[in-house]
């Protein structure tokens, strides 16, 4: 299964740089919205409300160093036995020419693994944020198979995956850890239609539920 989802993942980054995007920004668009119960006032009523928040991601600028991967570790206080959050993708072209592409979450727009979910532990909030409540996961996995990009990892309490450093301490709408650790300047974090304004030739993974689903942006 995982290897399986792992080639779906790159065939996702792969596909688009072969339409010659220079950069790629990671984000569904913004869907019906279910506010966490602790959360709820700032999440219904805030200044960010109906704004899709994404990642862009420079691929000429990533080098492979992973200060990303352990700048989310470390700020989210991952244990050993937590599999990484975000992790590095590489793929070739057909000169055998290597890129690197930071990856987390895709934060759907239709998350299938919300969808999923018979306990309601995954919810969609500010900015489209797609978030875990641990205290309610029961550590089926329905979300793991249904996720078409290998996202949902577990713990020995539950499941776990980027929910944008929320868990960190960082309010829906600021900088991840990762985007900050980035001293490449390659990992950007914004709503999507400015990150569009950033890099107008990039490709927008509008991710739904499908991994092809790319956009020119």
């Amino acid at each position: 299964m995982r290897q399986t989802m792992d080639v779906s993942r790159r065939t996702l980054v792969k596909g688009a740089f072969a339409l010659g995007a220079s950069a790629v920004i990671v984000g569904g668009a913004v869907g019906p919205r279910r506010a966490l119960a602790d959360d709820a006032p700032s999440l219904a009523d805030g200044a960010n409300a109906g704004v899709q928040y994404g990642f862009l991601v420079y691929a000429s600028k990533c080098v492979n160093c992973e200060k990303c991967v352990a700048a989310c570790r470390q700020q989210n206080g991952l244990s050993d036995e937590t599999p990484d959050r975000r992790r590095i993708t590489v793929v070739a072209n057909a000169k055998g020419e290597e890129t690197s592409v930071s990856t987390s979450c895709m934060h759907c727009a239709q998350p299938s693994c919300e969808r999923v979910c018979p306990a309601g532990a995954i919810s969609k909030g500010a900015c489209g944020i797609v978030s875990v409540d641990k205290n309610v996961c029961i550590g089926c996995k329905y979300c793991y198979q249904a996720c078409p990009y290998d996202v949902p990892r577990y713990s020995a309490e539950a499941m776990d995956k980027c929910d944008c450093c929320l868990g960190a301490g960082v309010a829906p709408g600021d900088t991840p850890y990762c985007v900050r650790a980035c001293i490449f300047n390659a990992l950007k974090y914004g709503p999507i239609e400015e990150l569009k304004e950033q890099a107008p030739d990039a490709v927008v993974v509008a991710s739904i539920n499908n991994p092809s689903c790319l956009i020119n942006g």
